[in-house]
Protein backbone atom coordinates (compact mmCIF):
# COMPACT_ATOMS: atom_id res chain seq x y z
CA UNK A 1 0.00 0.00 0.00
CA UNK A 2 2.67 2.53 0.71
CA UNK A 3 4.59 1.51 -2.47
CA UNK A 4 1.71 1.95 -4.20
CA UNK A 5 0.93 5.65 -2.48
CA UNK A 6 4.55 6.60 -3.09
CA UNK A 7 3.93 5.67 -7.23
CA UNK A 8 1.22 8.06 -7.20
CA UNK A 9 3.01 10.85 -5.46
CA UNK A 10 4.71 14.09 -7.79
CA UNK A 11 7.71 14.78 -7.74
CA UNK A 12 7.57 17.56 -5.74
CA UNK A 13 5.15 15.68 -2.99
CA UNK A 14 8.21 12.84 -2.82
CA UNK A 15 10.59 15.82 -2.12
CA UNK A 16 8.28 17.07 0.84
CA UNK A 17 8.14 13.94 2.39
CA UNK A 18 11.93 13.03 1.86
CA UNK A 19 12.92 16.18 3.66
CA UNK A 20 10.22 15.78 6.30
CA UNK A 21 11.78 12.21 6.94
CA UNK A 22 15.29 13.13 6.58
CA UNK A 23 14.60 16.19 9.00
CA UNK A 24 12.52 13.68 12.00
CA UNK A 25 13.47 12.03 14.85
CA UNK A 26 13.53 8.47 13.66
CA UNK A 27 16.27 9.92 10.62
CA UNK A 28 19.82 7.12 10.97
CA UNK A 29 22.84 6.99 9.63
CA UNK A 30 24.86 3.78 9.38
CA UNK A 31 28.60 3.86 8.55
CA UNK A 32 29.43 0.91 7.11
CA UNK A 33 33.12 0.06 8.07
CA UNK A 34 34.96 -1.51 4.63
CA UNK A 35 38.35 -3.05 4.78
CA UNK A 36 40.82 -2.49 2.60
CA UNK A 37 41.48 -5.07 -0.25
CA UNK A 38 44.58 -5.49 -2.70
CA UNK A 39 44.22 -6.21 -6.20
CA UNK A 40 47.33 -7.48 -6.72
CA UNK A 41 46.81 -10.85 -7.69
CA UNK A 42 48.56 -13.78 -5.70
CA UNK A 43 51.31 -14.15 -8.04
CA UNK A 44 52.86 -10.70 -8.55
CA UNK A 45 53.24 -10.02 -4.80
CA UNK A 46 56.53 -9.62 -3.71
CA UNK A 47 57.94 -11.72 -1.66
CA UNK A 48 61.56 -12.05 0.44
CA UNK A 49 62.00 -15.97 -1.25
CA UNK A 50 62.07 -13.97 -4.71
CA UNK A 51 65.32 -11.99 -4.49
CA UNK A 52 67.15 -15.94 -4.03
CA UNK A 53 65.03 -17.42 -7.37
CA UNK A 54 66.90 -17.76 -10.25
CA UNK A 55 65.30 -18.27 -13.53
CA UNK A 56 66.67 -18.44 -16.84
CA UNK A 57 65.09 -15.18 -19.24
CA UNK A 58 65.29 -15.82 -22.88
CA UNK A 59 68.33 -12.71 -22.93
CA UNK A 60 70.73 -15.12 -21.01
CA UNK A 61 72.14 -16.52 -23.58
CA UNK A 62 72.81 -13.47 -25.38
CA UNK A 63 74.24 -12.07 -22.15
CA UNK A 64 76.30 -14.86 -21.42
CA UNK A 65 77.84 -14.85 -24.73
CA UNK A 66 78.65 -10.83 -24.13
CA UNK A 67 80.64 -11.94 -20.79
CA UNK A 68 82.24 -14.62 -22.48
CA UNK A 69 84.21 -12.50 -25.35
CA UNK A 70 84.45 -9.44 -22.91
CA UNK A 71 86.22 -11.86 -20.62
CA UNK A 72 88.39 -13.16 -23.52
CA UNK A 73 89.52 -10.19 -25.04
CA UNK A 74 90.75 -8.77 -21.60
CA UNK A 75 92.83 -12.21 -20.97
CA UNK A 76 93.70 -11.86 -24.69
CA UNK A 77 95.41 -8.50 -24.43
CA UNK A 78 95.98 -8.41 -20.92
CA UNK A 79 99.72 -9.21 -20.79
CA UNK A 80 100.80 -6.21 -23.80
CA UNK A 81 97.59 -3.79 -22.20
CA UNK A 82 99.52 -4.20 -19.02
CA UNK A 83 103.18 -4.24 -19.57
CA UNK A 84 103.29 -7.58 -17.95
CA UNK A 85 105.15 -9.29 -20.50
CA UNK A 86 107.68 -6.63 -20.46
CA UNK A 87 108.57 -6.70 -16.45
CA UNK A 88 110.77 -9.14 -14.71
CA UNK A 89 108.32 -10.79 -11.96
CA UNK A 90 110.48 -13.64 -10.97
CA UNK A 91 112.85 -11.07 -8.91
CA UNK A 92 109.66 -8.78 -7.53
CA UNK A 93 108.67 -9.98 -4.26
CA UNK A 94 104.88 -11.80 -3.89
CA UNK A 95 103.55 -8.70 -1.59
CA UNK A 96 104.87 -5.77 -3.81
CA UNK A 97 102.97 -8.21 -6.83
CA UNK A 98 100.04 -7.62 -5.12
CA UNK A 99 100.32 -3.93 -4.94
CA UNK A 100 100.24 -4.00 -8.95
CA UNK A 101 97.19 -2.21 -10.36
CA UNK A 102 96.45 -4.65 -12.49
CA UNK A 103 95.97 -7.69 -10.05
CA UNK A 104 92.62 -6.50 -9.23
CA UNK A 105 91.31 -6.46 -12.61
CA UNK A 106 93.02 -9.89 -13.16
CA UNK A 107 91.73 -11.58 -10.44
CA UNK A 108 88.41 -10.47 -11.43
CA UNK A 109 88.34 -11.79 -15.47
CA UNK A 110 89.93 -14.73 -14.08
CA UNK A 111 86.54 -15.60 -12.00
CA UNK A 112 84.85 -13.75 -14.67
CA UNK A 113 85.73 -16.43 -17.76
CA UNK A 114 85.32 -19.68 -16.71
CA UNK A 115 82.01 -18.07 -14.92
CA UNK A 116 80.97 -17.21 -18.23
CA UNK A 117 82.07 -20.65 -19.79
CA UNK A 118 79.82 -22.63 -17.10
CA UNK A 119 76.59 -20.39 -17.87
CA UNK A 120 76.52 -20.47 -21.33
CA UNK A 121 76.66 -24.49 -21.69
CA UNK A 122 72.67 -24.39 -19.80
CA UNK A 123 71.84 -21.29 -21.58
CA UNK A 124 72.23 -22.69 -24.98
CA UNK A 125 70.09 -25.76 -23.87
CA UNK A 126 67.46 -23.84 -22.47
CA UNK A 127 67.32 -22.09 -25.80
CA UNK A 128 67.25 -24.94 -27.68
CA UNK A 129 64.47 -26.61 -25.76
CA UNK A 130 62.63 -23.75 -26.16
CA UNK A 131 63.15 -23.63 -29.90
CA UNK A 132 62.17 -27.14 -30.11
CA UNK A 133 59.03 -26.71 -28.64
CA UNK A 134 58.11 -23.35 -30.08
CA UNK A 135 57.85 -21.66 -27.25
CA UNK A 136 57.67 -17.91 -28.03
CA UNK A 137 60.87 -15.57 -27.39
CA UNK A 138 60.54 -12.25 -25.21
CA UNK A 139 63.88 -11.48 -25.79
CA UNK A 140 63.39 -8.27 -27.40
CA UNK A 141 61.17 -7.13 -24.91
CA UNK A 142 64.06 -7.86 -22.27
CA UNK A 143 66.37 -6.68 -24.68
CA UNK A 144 64.59 -3.28 -24.25
CA UNK A 145 64.59 -2.89 -20.26
CA UNK A 146 68.67 -3.22 -20.77
CA UNK A 147 68.32 -0.54 -23.57
CA UNK A 148 66.66 1.61 -20.73
CA UNK A 149 68.92 1.36 -18.35
CA UNK A 150 71.59 2.94 -20.63
CA UNK A 151 69.78 6.13 -19.52
CA UNK A 152 71.32 6.08 -16.35
CA UNK A 153 74.52 5.26 -17.43
CA UNK A 154 74.07 8.24 -19.38
CA UNK A 155 73.32 10.27 -16.34
CA UNK A 156 76.21 9.06 -14.18
CA UNK A 157 78.87 9.95 -17.42
CA UNK A 158 77.12 13.59 -17.14
CA UNK A 159 77.43 13.68 -13.55
CA UNK A 160 81.42 12.83 -13.57
CA UNK A 161 82.13 15.31 -16.05
CA UNK A 162 79.84 18.00 -14.48
CA UNK A 163 82.17 18.36 -11.29
CA UNK A 164 85.47 19.20 -13.32
CA UNK A 165 82.88 22.87 -13.80
CA UNK A 166 80.74 22.78 -11.52
CA UNK A 167 82.27 21.04 -8.24
CA UNK A 168 81.52 17.99 -6.83
CA UNK A 169 79.00 19.73 -4.17
CA UNK A 170 77.08 21.10 -6.46
CA UNK A 171 76.68 18.61 -9.16
CA UNK A 172 76.29 16.14 -6.40
CA UNK A 173 73.10 18.19 -4.69
CA UNK A 174 71.48 18.86 -8.56
CA UNK A 175 71.82 15.27 -9.89
CA UNK A 176 70.56 13.79 -6.27
CA UNK A 177 67.46 15.66 -6.78
CA UNK A 178 66.84 15.48 -10.42
CA UNK A 179 67.67 11.59 -10.05
CA UNK A 180 64.82 11.44 -7.28
CA UNK A 181 62.49 13.56 -9.26
CA UNK A 182 63.01 11.20 -12.16
CA UNK A 183 62.27 8.37 -10.04
CA UNK A 184 58.91 9.43 -9.68
CA UNK A 185 59.66 11.21 -6.09
CA UNK A 186 58.50 14.89 -6.91
CA UNK A 187 56.68 15.96 -3.78
CA UNK A 188 58.56 18.78 -1.46
CA UNK A 189 59.79 16.07 1.17
CA UNK A 190 61.40 13.90 -1.08
CA UNK A 191 62.87 16.96 -2.35
CA UNK A 192 64.03 17.67 1.10
CA UNK A 193 65.55 14.69 1.40
CA UNK A 194 67.26 14.26 -1.37
CA UNK A 195 68.85 17.59 -0.50
CA UNK A 196 70.08 16.20 2.74
CA UNK A 197 71.21 13.14 1.74
CA UNK A 198 73.20 14.45 -0.84
CA UNK A 199 74.96 17.19 1.53
CA UNK A 200 75.07 14.36 3.72
CA UNK A 201 77.25 12.29 1.09
CA UNK A 202 79.11 15.31 -0.04
CA UNK A 203 80.46 15.34 4.04
CA UNK A 204 81.12 12.02 4.44
CA UNK A 205 83.17 11.58 1.10
CA UNK A 206 84.91 14.91 0.33
CA UNK A 207 84.87 16.63 3.39
CA UNK A 208 86.04 13.82 5.50
CA UNK A 209 87.60 10.95 3.71
CA UNK A 210 88.94 13.01 0.99
CA UNK A 211 88.14 11.27 -2.04
CA UNK A 212 90.45 12.79 -4.97
CA UNK A 213 88.08 15.28 -7.45
CA UNK A 214 89.38 17.40 -10.22
CA UNK A 215 92.13 20.45 -9.15
CA UNK A 216 91.05 23.10 -11.22
CA UNK A 217 86.94 23.90 -10.96
CA UNK A 218 85.54 26.12 -13.57
CA UNK A 219 83.41 27.56 -11.29
CA UNK A 220 85.93 27.83 -8.62
CA UNK A 221 88.14 29.70 -10.45
CA UNK A 222 85.76 32.98 -9.86
CA UNK A 223 85.65 32.64 -6.07
CA UNK A 224 88.13 34.56 -3.81
CA UNK A 225 90.81 33.63 -3.31
CA UNK A 226 90.46 32.14 0.09
CA UNK A 227 87.32 30.74 -0.66
CA UNK A 228 88.39 29.01 -3.81
CA UNK A 229 90.94 27.52 -1.65
CA UNK A 230 88.68 26.13 0.73
CA UNK A 231 86.08 24.59 -2.03
CA UNK A 232 88.54 22.80 -3.33
CA UNK A 233 89.68 21.32 -0.08
CA UNK A 234 86.82 20.41 1.72
CA UNK A 235 84.05 20.73 -1.16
Amino acid sequence: MGKENAENMTSSEKQKTFISYASGPKFKSDTIALSFKSYIPLERKFKIEDLFEFKRKDGDLFLSFICLLFAGFIIFNFSSETGWEDRALDHKRFGKILKQPWVGPLACVTILLPAALLNILPSYRRWIYKKRNLIPSRFFHEFSIWIKALEFIGYFLIYTLSIRYLGYFLSTVIFGVFLTNRLGYTALKWQIRSILTTIAIVLIFRTFLKIKTPVNIWLYEFFPQNTETFMKIYF
